[in-house]
């Protein structure tokens, strides 16, 4: 008697994914890559995000300091400038030191005394670049948590308030990640003109002098006998930080209505090189990201759509309308009620050709008749 055949068995998935699958829910292995790609690109978008997000409140920072001196009064402020240009008069000749090199010591008198000027706010002055859409507020001293916040003016130079053989030097870090501070100051060309607010009075400077120098080489930021000077300093090349960058401009007469042109180019500032390129990254990361939770998706609609509408018509074997029995020859064949099924016994005539029905063989007779030993 012919034994139906068996099922065949399913092929086990290999360890390390029967693994994953019994310790790792459903949600969490289909969530897992998804969640590890908007991470990815939340790195990615962070020193972007901060950047701006710095530039913008440094901006801010020094717009409420103009604000606030408007406030202050004019007395105050008259006092205020002459106390700065007295203490530039009675500056000490020193070596000027390097800002990153050298570290300044805060507890000694003349530093002390050094701070207590420009004191009106925590901020002492303001700098506009309109060119390179610079407007960052100035700090006393450059110590490292001042030129992180924003421009330090270098102590030891004289203060920014103008006046005959004075120079004053305002530093500014390049290639901070999360600030683009005088990142742009490459850029500055001579003839190009900057602005310094300090104490309600507005004084402007025009580029006369581009220097790149070893931090040792100091001489150009000593006083030029008659000359109103400002040099605006900071590290290069960018990442490298071997030289520095001494952009020089001497002060020329001021228009208040160019001036008011000029601060108001130089806002908003607009986004670097690197900031582009990251975004651009992203926008073609996600855009993948897209296509292929779509393309997973419509294969998972498509395998859903099989299972809920069943075989269709042309599917062989389906027992549905239109499909086709198994055939009895196929020893794959399901049994019905025990046994193999049987093909159709014709119909035979007798002599007088009338129809006679067809005897169909029993199962068992068959069966007996097979133990029979056979001739030899």
């Amino acid at each position: 008697m012919q034994e139906a055949a068996s099922e065949p068995v399913p092929q086990t998935s290999p360890r390390a994914s029967r693994i994953a699958r019994v310790l790792l829910p459903r949600w969490l292995r289909v969530s897992a890559p998804l969640v590890l790609v908007l991470l990815g690109v939340a790195v990615l978008l962070y020193p972007v995000l901060a950047t701006q997000h710095n530039n913008a409140d440094q901006q801010r920072l020094a717009s409420m300091y103009t604000a606030r001196m408007e406030a202050v009064g004019p007395d105050l402020l008259g006092q205020e400038i002459t106390s700065a240009e007295e203490y530039n008069t009675n500056l000490e000749s020193s070596p000027i030191l390097d800002p990153w090199l050298e570290s300044q010591r805060p507890d000694t008198p003349r530093y002390q005394d050094y701070l207590r000027e420009l004191d009106v706010d925590e901020v002492m002055g303001r700098v506009t670049i309109p060119s390179i859409h610079v407007d960052l507020p100035i700090y006393h001293g450059t110590q490292p948590s001042t030129l992180n916040k924003g421009i330090g003016h270098l102590f030891g130079t004289s203060l920014p308030v103008g006046g005959a053989s004075t120079h004053s030097v305002i530093t500014g870090h390049t290639g901070l990640g999360t600030a683009t501070m005088f990142d742009n100051l490459v850029d500055l060309s001579k003839d190009d003109v900057f602005y310094v607010s300090v104490a309600g009075r507005t004084l402007r400077y025009q580029v006369v002098d581009i220097q790149v120098v070893l931090p040792t080489e100091t001489q150009s930021l000593e006083e030029a006998p008659g000359r109103d000077l400002v040099t605006l300093i900071t590290c290069t090349p960018y990442g490298v930080n071997s030289h520095r960058l001494l952009v020089t401009g001497e002060r020329v007469p001021a228009d208040p209505v160019e001036a008011a042109a000029d601060a108001a180019r130089a806002l908003p500032a607009p986004m670097q090189t690197w900031q582009v390129a990251i975004i651009w990254v992203v926008v073609a990361v996600l855009s993948v990201v897209a296509l292929v939770l779509l393309a997973t998706l419509r294969a998972a609609l498509l395998r859903r759509r099989r299972l809920t509408d069943g075989p269709g018509p042309d599917d062989q074997g389906g027992g549905g309308d239109g499909g086709l029995d198994p055939s009895p020859a196929d020893p794959s064949a399901p049994l019905q009620g025990g046994r193999l099924p049987q093909p159709p016994v014709p119909e035979r005539s007798d002599l007088s050709g009338s129809s006679l029905p067809a005897v169909k063989p029993d199962v068992a007779d068959l069966a007996e008749h097979e133990r029979l030993p056979m001739p030899v």
